[in-house]
């Protein structure tokens, strides 16, 4: 029999060395269903604080019923008296899976890890969790690796399922499920059989039930070297990261959609892309639609994934969000004039599209303003005040197509008077006493 002390020790040797080594003064939500993998984890998380004299963490547990089987809320229950007898904190909530699975277009599959996940981020946050562990084991990581490769995946999505992602922590990738049934046995753990787990219907269980059987009889040790492969994978996914990461420093938010500029190096930009959209839709992306991309050498390229939600590349920036609906917004500027001795100022802030517009109304009435004044989109055709088309400026500029639909304009008589960080008609800004300021947004060279 397996010493559940050897277990133990390898797991706080893999949490110093792939999670956190501050891990053991955090707060840490724990993802537990009541099967035998979540509940190891909980069981060895529980020892931490009894076995580990430095270790002052903070654990809860949470449990999502899908409402798939009826056994669910059986099973809820039993992780509920686990707490109890352990007085851990507990949280759970239910969703309609099949419902928004048929409303969102999602499998089954994908649907119940969109709304699980949806409840434990929200938990977290509510909470003041700083981490959220789930039980995914090495059999989940062999099974992960032969459904991306089965579905189509690049290199890095064989990297499978990383120990350690943002807030997700993942202890018990590196223990087989094998290793982690002999410890419940060891410790005399109590847990429940999942039936659907043998359902073949679903891809993931006939990958476990029929295809991993037949590779094991060619390799034994077939999740060792699925671990090996990952191992691998995770080194050359950190050194892209890192690489990448300064593709984030002129990233911006306009109107729900994330502005980026793409890297020179056009090896990574195709990853440099599916990165960002995974991180922003959190859902991998359509890879034949993303080869586009890379058979296009033009500085333009534009598709759609779901809806109306995809990405547009214009001048080697990127626009992730929905796509040509881009929304016509007016605000009409009437200052309010109380007096004429030149020490009444009318400040006014506007927030147009992720930009902030500070106007100054001077207090002097000139007689060149006639109240027609606004901020608004940019509208095909517009003209600046020397007679330029704006669309030229937006050229010799090379503003990307979607941000000149998002940039705020300012209109003075018809023409445009003020473009932020591109133009501005100093002369009839000072007749008509209007001072402008922006911040936010893209700043492009001037």
């Amino acid at each position: 029999m397996q010493n559940d002390f050897d277990l133990f020790e390898r797991f706080v040797q893999v949490i110093d060395t792939y999670i956190a080594t501050d891990l053991n003064t955090k707060k840490i939500l724990l993802a537990v269903s009541g099967g035998v993998d979540s509940i190891v984890m909980l069981d060895l998380f529980d020892r931490l604080k009894s076995l580990k004299s430095d270790w002052r963490i903070d654990i809860g547990v949470a449990t999502f019923n899908h409402k798939l089987r009826e056994e669910a809320y059986s099973e809820v229950e039993f992780v509920r008296q686990v707490c109890e007898s352990r007085n851990l904190t507990f949280y759970t909530s239910s969703g309609d899976v099949a419902k928004f699975a048929e409303n969102n277009k999602y499998s089954t599959e994908e649907a119940a890890r969109f709304l699980r996940y949806s409840f434990l981020n929200e938990i977290a946050q509510k909470n003041g969790y700083n981490y959220i562990s789930t039980a995914h084991n090495a059999n989940d990581l062999l099974e992960t690796i032969l459904l991306r490769f089965a579905k189509g995946t690049g290199p890095f999505g064989l990297a499978g399922i990383k120990p350690a992602h943002d807030q997700y922590i993942r202890p018990l990738i590196f223990f087989s499920r094998e290793e982690i049934e002999k410890y419940a046995q060891s410790r005399k753990l109590h847990y429940v059989v999942d039936k659907s787990n043998f359902d073949v219907k679903y891809q993931r269980n006939f990958i476990r039930h029929e295809i991993v059987p037949l590779l094991k009889s060619i390799n034994p040790s077939l999740e060792r070297s699925a671990l090996h492969l990952s191992k691998n994978i995770w080194k050359m996914d950190e050194y892209i990261d890192r690489v990448l990461a300064s593709s984030q420093i002129n990233m911006t938010n306009l109107e729900d959609r994330i502005i980026f500029k793409l890297v020179e190096d056009k090896y990574l930009q195709t990853e440099q892309i599916r990165r960002m959209a995974l991180k922003f839709f959190k859902r991998p992306l359509d890879m034949e639609k993303l080869e586009r991309f890379e058979a296009c050498n033009s500085q333009s390229f534009k598709v759609s994934f779901w809806r109306n939600l995809g990405i547009e590349v214009s001048y080697n920036w990127v626009m992730m969000g929905p796509i040509d609906n881009y929304l016509r917004k007016s605000i009409k500027l009437v200052p309010c004039y109380s007096g004429f001795d030149g020490n009444n100022t009318n400040n006014f802030e506007y927030e147009f599209n992720g930009y902030f517009i500070k106007i100054n109304f001077g207090g002097i009435i000139n007689s060149r303003f006639s109240g027609d004044i606004e901020i608004r989109n940019w509208i095909e055709g517009d003209r600046l005040a020397d007679g330029r088309k704006v669309k030229d400026l937006f050229s010799s500029k090379k503003i990307p197509t979607f941000v000149r639909k998002l940039m705020p304009l300012l209109v003075f008589d018809k023409k445009i008077i003020f473009a932020p960080y591109l133009y501005e008609d100093k002369e009839i800004l000072k007749s008509i006493d209007i001072e402008v300021q922006v911040k936010g947004g893209l700043c492009f060279e001037s």
